[in-house]
Formats: structure tokens, sequence, C-alpha cells
């Protein structure tokens, strides 16, 4: 093809035809344009089609981590419910200075798990290689960057909390060791079972040791009422998330 060209260009020369050759010159000149401008489009097109593949790669991850998020939240919300019935359970048998045979095991189950706290989430660990490698532009829907950053946060949030009423039940722990014993079963076990033996009569007419028990019972309220926002915010991105998925089919 190059040589065609230059044998007409050449032809044009020898006939002194400069109009002409000028033309051709602009047409030579134009399809040259024209064929980098094709290139840098389809350079361009398979740019976007990777960063498009990326992109979707992403949100199927963040996806899978959501689902394993939910499967954590569901896990620790049902525990925090159960101990925050239990701790109310406690508290009604203490005020009423009687405790029923029904309710014997839960009060003694809450007495065991007093120090317990749910101080496990999993993390979005796609979310955070994208904001590592800097690909957090890849989500294009503002909304879903914005719910991802907040979804970190009030995880760390929620951690804290945890770690924070741990440690301050076990540092004001001398109150409820003035009643409670607890002995550890199987020894030569891997698996340790605990057992409470306990004082009720004298717990049921110490006032402070009451109001410790009703300090904890507000405590496991709130706790559940932070798992089910937190668990609602899940929700809300997975829903988020498969809408954004349903756009590259």
């Amino acid at each position: 093809m190059i040589t065609i060209f230059r044998k007409i260009r050449q032809k044009l020369i020898a006939d002194k035809r400069a109009y002409k050759y000028l033309l051709y010159a602009i047409g030579e000149i134009l399809l040259v344009v024209i064929g980098i401008l094709i290139a840098l489009q389809i350079n361009n097109w398979n740019e976007n089609r990777k960063l498009q593949l990326k992109s979707y790669d992403y949100l199927q991850r963040l996806k899978v981590d959501l689902d394993n998020v939910s499967k954590d939240v569901n896990s620790s919300l049902k525990s925090t419910e159960r101990k925050s019935k239990q701790a109310l359970i406690a508290l009604e048998a203490l005020e009423s200075k009687e405790l029923s045979p029904s309710k014997q095991k839960d009060f003694e189950r809450h007495l065991k798990e007093y120090f317990q706290f749910q101080i496990t989430i999993q993390n979005t660990t796609a979310y955070n290689e994208m904001l590592s490698s800097g690909d957090l532009g890849l989500i294009k829907n503002e909304w879903l960057r914005s719910a991802f950053a907040d979804l970190s946060d009030d995880r760390d949030f929620i951690i804290e909390v945890n770690q924070t009423n741990h440690s301050a039940y076990k540092n004001n722990s001398g109150f409820i060791e003035k009643y409670v014993r607890y002995n550890i079963l199987k020894t030569d076990s891997i698996s340790k079972k605990v057992s409470a033996s306990y004082d009720f009569n004298a717990m049921a007419n110490d006032p402070f040791f009451i109001n410790q028990i009703s300090s904890q019972v507000y405590t496991w309220q709130d706790m559940t009422w932070m798992y089910k926002d937190y668990q609602r915010d899940v929700n809300r991105l997975k829903d988020s998330i498969l809408v954004e998925l349903k756009k590259y089919d």
C-alpha cells in the first residue's frame, strides 16, 4: 500500500500537478490521523473493558465479604439477644427475691457469661484492598463508596465498645466474686466447662449488686440495638451490590 502511494506521489510531482499533489498529501495525512485515532479508540476501549472486568470482580468479592459479615453479625446478634434476655431474667429474679426452677438455668448462665462479650465481626477485605490500591473509584455508585466507609467505621466502633465493656466488667469483678464462685469442670478436657455456685439470698438483698445487674441489662440491650443497626446496613449494602451487578448482565 505504501509503495502504491509513493508511486502516485512521484507521478503527480513528475507531471508538475502541484495542486493535485497538495490535495493528495492532505488526504494522506488525514488517513494517517484517522488511523491513529482508530488505534487510540481501540486501545481506550480495551482499557475500559479491563476496568469494567476489574470493577465487576471487585463487586463480586464485596458481595462475598458482605455474606460472610452478615453471618457473623447474625451469630453475634443471636448471642447478644440471648444474653440480654438472661440478664433481664436475673434482674427480675433478684428484684423479686425469688428464683424459680424454670429460670434457674438462665440465671446461672448469666453469671457464667457475665464477662463475655462478642468482639468478632469479619472485615470487608475487598473494600480495604480497593482503598489501599486506589481502586475505590471503580465503584461508580457514590452512595456505595460512602456506605462501605461508614460500615467499616461502624465495625471498628462496635469492636471498641465490646472491648471496653469486657475490660470494664472484668476490672469491676469484685462485687460479683463476693457472691459467686466459678468452678472449672472437666479439667482434663480441651473444651472446659464452667459452673457457678452462688448465694442467691445474699445477692438479692444487696442493692449495689442488683444495680450492677440492672446496668448490664441496659448494656446488653444497647449492644443488641447496635448489632441490629449494623445488620440492617449490611443488608442494604448487599441489595445495592446486587443492583450494581445486574448492570453488567
